[in-house]
């Protein structure tokens, strides 16, 4: 939000206010008439009305051991388990080099389950009953397997399903699978791409249809044909219904039992190429399409830009559909942390945060990002004082061979975070009258990476072919500026860096004092 005062006449002395500070926008190139957003702007976080450089990551626990298999596009994983006392723990598992790897929840050292899978694009599900207590993995290639959180190797799970009761069931090779209302339910095996399938209640080995059960229970089927040359991309459970996306539409599966199940598709003719990117928060559920962020909220699926929302038009545009399958998501509290590949990418090269409870966007230029995981730990830890603080969240992400936590600390593991900040251009409401700019006021906590430095800000400003720069040495801790930085001219713009990756903070939004002479 930004405001305007004036006062004398002839020339006036005009204060522009920027009070917040509202993110990326790019719905209206460099014109946007909201000064507290910005076109163009990376590694910088817009939050609680305040601007400040984006936090580190730094690694988490070891390095994944080295294998004669190919590392390629991992995948990462918690599964939850029970021990004979009836005791809940929790292990960290990655899907890499053809094989799984797993560890305790600091990852300090890994143990490999098996070797020779056909690929790491592993989808899974916790699955917990009086006899079982296990996380199943599927990746449409290779058998589907159980790990039971004790064992030395992972096991064969065997979904069959045959044309008789008494016959001999074929295997399933399901590459998405989810679970709902104590059955397991997969999809996309490559000879059946528009079928979905569903398990018997309590037997994830068991998807046979039970031909004598008048109740119609057991196992089964349905087909999602929808004739348009697309293919079912993903599998969830949300809002008690199993969703199932294809490339262009989203289809909804309701009922309790097979007798009762029914196939309703979505209003909205949106689907995904790219399925780790749906997140739900159990209120609504969001994904990428090809035209930027969609969601859906019980009843329809809409695009966000279809609300009036085009504030990241230029970055969706440069997300390639042939790459788009390497994107991945997750949601933390009211934050959608979004890896996409831009500009044809064969890997992920930012980082996209968006405030669902805001609307508002901040772009991470980082790449590497194989996939996340919020890792959930209930061990209570000690805090120094009478209490305990307990069901710790932190947000982990796979890059290659190592886990990173996200959000910590000040550097990209050890590499300074260049962050940069660019106004749209600034006409104080009108184009006809010349502007001078003088003062500029803010609010700054700054901090100095390395012992003995002075962090700094630049503040540039942009007037047609002219530019006027100034770099100013701050303190640690709060610094309240007050300097000049003069251009002249029809329409400005600014833009603000941090120097040498020293994070900072602008607290209170910022003013500059402006000339306005009406030629």
């Amino acid at each position: 939000m930004s405001s305007y005062s004036a006062y004398r006449s002839g020339m006036y002395d005009r204060v522009l206010r920027i009070a917040s500070f509202n993110g990326v926008d790019q719905s209206q190139g460099d014109y946007s008439g909201d000064y507290g957003s910005s076109p163009n702007c990376k590694n910088f976080i817009s939050r609680y009305d305040k601007l400040y450089t984006a936090s580190g990551v730094a690694q988490y626990g070891a390095t994944a051991p080295t294998s004669e298999y190919e590392s390629s596009d991992g995948r990462l994983f918690q599964g939850f388990f029970r021990d004979s006392s009836g005791n809940d723990f929790s292990r960290v598992m990655l899907a890499l080099h053809g094989r799984f790897y797993v560890s305790d929840l600091d990852c300090k050292s890994w143990t490999p389950l098996g070797a020779g899978f056909t690929t790491n694009n592993w989808s899974s599900v916790s699955y917990r009953d009086e006899d079982h207590d296990w996380i199943i993995f599927a990746n449409g290639e290779d058998e589907s397997q159980y790990w039971d959180g004790t064992s030395e190797s992972t096991f064969p799970l065997h979904p069959k399903q045959g044309a008789t009761s008494t016959e001999e069931g074929k295997e399933l090779f399901f590459s998405k699978i989810t679970l709902l209302n104590e059955r397991l339910w997969g999809g996309v095996d490559a000879s059946r791409p528009d079928r979905i399938y569903w398990s018997d209640s309590f037997d994830p080995e068991n998807w046979e249809f039970d031909f004598t059960d008048s109740s119609n229970n057991g196992g089964g089927f349905v087909d999602i044909a929808t004739f348009d040359g697309t293919r079912i991309r993903a599998v969830v459970n949300a809002f008690d219904d199993v969703l199932v996306f294809k490339d262009k539409s989203v289809h909804r599966i309701s009922g309790t039992y097979p007798g009762e199940f029914s196939v309703t598709q979505v209003y909205g003719s949106k689907g995904t190429l790219a399925p780790r990117t749906i997140v739900y928060n159990g209120s609504r559920l969001y994904f990428l399409s090809s035209d930027g962020l969609c969601c859906y909220n019980g009843t329809s699926v809409y695009n966000l830009s279809e609300n009036g929302d085009r504030k990241l038009k230029d970055v969706w545009a440069r997300i390639n559909p042939s790459t788009m399958s390497k994107a991945c998501a997750v949601m933390m509290d009211t934050i959608i942390y979004l890896a996409v590949p831009l500009d044809g990418s064969a890997i992920n090269t930012h980082v996209i945060e968006y405030d669902v409870s805001t609307g508002i966007y901040s772009i991470i230029e980082y790449a590497g990002v194989d996939d996340w995981l919020i890792l959930r730990d209930n061990r209570f830890e000690y805090t120094g004082s009478s209490t305990f603080s307990g069901k710790l969240e932190r947000l982990l992400f796979l890059n290659g061979d190592k886990i990173y936590s996200y959000g910590v600390g000040y550097t990209f593991a050890g590499e300074p975070i260049n962050a940069s900040w660019q106004s749209p251009k600034i006409s104080c409401g009108s184009i006809s009258s010349k502007k001078s700019t003088g003062r500029i006021y803010m609010s700054i906590d700054a901090q100095s990476l390395t012992v003995g430095s002075t962090p700094s800000i630049r503040i540039t400003m942009y007037s047609g072919d002219k530019v006027r720069s100034k770099l100013i040495p701050l303190k640690n801790g709060v610094n309240n500026i007050r300097k000049r930085v003069k251009i002249r001219g029809r329409t400005f713009s600014f833009k603000l860096e941090n120097v040498n990756g020293d994070p900072f903070t602008i607290n209170k939004g910022m003013e500059i004092r402006i000339e306005e002479d009406y030629d």
